[in-house]
């Protein structure tokens, strides 16, 4: 190439060196994003949900209602958080359930109905992490 060894080895290393940063620049910003793995059922129960107490309350029709929910959460924080608000947790149940009829608590419908309310409103009062999931766990209407 050039009359100077010197020069040309310098070229080398130079071309060498450029390849190895523009195929590291490649690699970085192309790689795949790292998958989260869904939480398996153990991780669920041991670590991200809240059971609540047993409730029994009226309905607005007059008939009694006992009923208990597990509450899925996003983190181990979030976990705690819903721990430390039970309290609040309870309020809001009773509050939902004080509106509600046997009418509009039956079937699969009015649970999905109740727990989606449950879950909006329990995010309202989260400030660590989200509500993912509200499962009735019993449920006695009288």
């Amino acid at each position: 190439m050039f009359k100077s060894r010197a020069l040309n080895i310098f070229l080398i290393i130079l071309a060498v060196l450029t390849l190895a940063l523009i195929g590291s620049y490649y690699y970085l910003t192309h790689k795949p994003a790292p998958t989260t793995a869904s939480p398996t059922i153990d991780d669920i129960v041991a670590n991200l949900s809240v059971d609540t107490d047993e409730i029994t309350t009226n309905l607005k029709d007059n008939k009694f209602i006992k009923i208990k929910f597990k509450i899925q959460v996003t983190n181990k924080e979030a976990k705690k958080e819903l721990t430390s608000r039970q309290f609040q947790v309870n309020n809001t149940i009773l509050y939902i359930l004080s509106n509600k009829t046997e009418q509009d608590l039956e079937g699969q419908g009015g649970l999905k109905a109740l727990e989606s309310t449950l879950q909006s409103k329990i995010n309202l009062l989260m400030k660590t992490g989200k509500v993912v999931h509200v499962y009735t766990t019993e449920k006695l209407i009288q």
